[in-house]
């Protein structure tokens, strides 16, 4: 890596010393005022249903699984970004120092790129990416794997719909396992978007291990999913902690994003 790579951008001073844009009172007390019930939640089979502009019964919220699992929904309003500036963030972001700090100053610890992403349709498929932060229930490093949508269960012409903007998808664990299957769709509303981000916690788990080890993956799958091992593995404030942290995250990239873009995104790529 270029050792410039590791050295903040000249500039991002001022958005790590800048104030977090807090979220609408009404949106952050749908993630404050108590869990949601689980059977009105979306399925992580049914995530096409996330392409359809008509509401969804848990559009903002979180709650606790029967199965052990945890989930989180938020839609939060972007009216000012575009699909090309989501695109640009999710390569950008994490080649330097100090610029996923300032997408929540707060929570945000540090991220590196630990996989380049290479020839394919999105800047960000392919890429692994390793973060740390504190949603509420005390610092992690996770590691999310970016995939393209129908890898991560979409029908394969997603992103061909006209109500879709973007959409930023993968799998999240560590360097042991992947657990949670993390979904971000941006709709076209007007002039901008509105995105719908939903996690499923633990909804799939599954070990890290050489393809030569696939079928020893395919036997423990089974155990790994059982209900003591999601609820064992998963924090019990994680639910309602995510949920906050992403109305946080995403309401106050809303505001950044647009004049980062315009600041940094002609730049020549560091890597």
């Amino acid at each position: 890596m270029n050792h410039a790579a590791t050295l903040p951008d000249a500039g991002m001073e001022m958005w790590l010393g800048r104030a977090r844009t807090e979220p609408d009172p009404e949106l952050m007390l749908m993630v404050t005022g108590g869990p949601c019930e689980p059977g009105r939640v979306l399925d992580m089979a049914g995530m096409d249903r996330l392409l359809d502009p008509a509401p969804l019964e848990v559009e903002t919220g979180w709650c606790h699984m029967p199965d052990g699992s945890g989930f989180v929904a938020a839609r939060v309003e972007m009216p000012d970004v575009t699909p090309e500036m989501v695109d640009w963030w999710f390569d950008w972001h994490p080649r330097r120092p100090g610029r996923y700090e300032a997408w929540h100053p707060e929570a945000h610890v540090s991220a590196k790129l630990l996989v380049e992403p290479e020839g394919q349709a999105k800047p960000f498929w392919g890429a692994v990416h390793e973060v740390r932060e504190d949603v509420g229930t005390g610092e992690v490093k996770a590691r999310i794997e970016f995939l393209p949508p129908s890898q991560a269960g979409f029908s394969t012409d997603a992103l061909d719909d006209p109500h879709v903007g973007t959409i930023v998808c993968g799998r999240v664990g560590d360097n042991l396992i992947r657990h949670t299957v993390m979904c971000h769709v941006w709709l076209r509303e007007g002039d901008g978007l509105v995105l719908r981000s939903h996690f499923w916690l633990g909804g799939a788990i599954e070990p890290r291990l050489p393809a030569a080890l696939s079928p020893l993956g395919r036997v423990l799958r089974r155990p790994l999913n059982s209900r003591p091992v999601r609820r064992a593995a998963m924090p019990g404030g994680l639910p309602a902690a995510l949920a906050r942290h992403c109305v946080e995250e995403y309401t106050n990239l809303a505001v950044i994003l647009p004049p980062l873009s315009r600041e940094f995104a002609n730049e020549e790529r560091q890597s």
